[in-house]
């Protein structure tokens, strides 16, 4: 049974169509990204199938059930989420703020266990942020702000991880890191990773299946290998590309013909 099923699902902003038919399956242990030009519908995509938005047509199911009929707090231990923003309005700490994911398994004024202690620990530790976890959110950049957001979806400890440009913000090295650490999350631990990502080649390197989204519908999903061809990118992003493999792991590589250096 997969994790996550959206089926025939549709969703419009009043009059105006966004997704049309979407249909996926996640399944535990593997990543998945979603990728598309500017106002593809991705973004809705990833809202529809975290219960943010209600789909016009189809429906979402969460391990079998209608996620309609979830109660929140237990569709909350089955799925966090890494916003594209992370917005610091109040001046908690880093540590304060990271430890917000396990709000959902905790009792309004259940005292901290050890054992949650120590997952918040290594959640700062993974996502870079030790040495942060006295500051103030407030105080952070917005790339070190959305550390503080990873940090708290690994300590929610849910099955789904559905992410929101996650590397927004970040340098080169932290968004390899950062991806890494997802890909880690859903082979070791057996997680479903669900991932907007606007880096094709990141997205290439990172996940074992792409999901290419254009004006709301799927035009391709499969392998990296089998969606980022050079014919489905340009009639997808309207611009020609060369596609070579890497030449470590053999991941497709999308290079740019127009404006290129002669």
């Amino acid at each position: 049974m997969p994790r996550l099923e959206l089926q025939d699902v549709s969703f419009a902003y009043g009059d105006r169509p966004v997704l049309q038919a979407v249909d996926l399956a996640l399944e535990a242990g593997t990543t998945t990204a979603i990728v598309g030009p500017n106002g593809a519908g991705k973004t809705t995509l990833l809202r529809v199938a975290g219960g943010l938005l209600a789909p016009t047509a189809g429906r979402v199911l969460l391990e079998g059930h209608d996620l309609a009929t979830v109660p929140r707090r237990a569709a909350a231990r089955r799925m966090a989420a890494v916003p594209a923003e992370e917005e610091a309005v109040f001046p908690y700490s880093v540590r304060e703020t990271v430890l917000l994911g396990r709000h959902p398994w905790r009792g309004a004024f259940s005292p901290l266990t050890e054992a949650e202690e120590g997952l918040v620990d290594e959640a700062l530790a993974r996502a870079d942020l030790t040495s942060f976890a006295e500051r103030a959110v407030t105080a952070l950049s917005s790339g070190e702000r959305q550390r503080v957001a990873i940090a708290r979806c690994l300590v929610q400890q849910a099955g789904i991880c559905l992410l929101d440009e996650p590397t927004s913000h970040l340098d080169l090295g932290q968004r390899i890191r950062m991806l890494a650490l997802f890909r880690e999350e859903a082979r070791v631990r057996g997680r479903a990773v669900l991932a907007v990502l606007h880096d094709l080649n990141l997205a290439s390197a990172f996940a074992d299946r792409i999901v290419l989204l254009v004006a709301g519908r799927v035009l391709a999903d499969g392998a990296p290998a089998a969606v980022l061809t050079a014919e489905t990118v340009e009639q997808a992003f309207g611009t020609p590309v060369q596609i070579v493999p890497h030449p470590e792991h053999g991941a497709p590589v999308v290079l740019p013909l127009q404006g290129a250096a002669s």
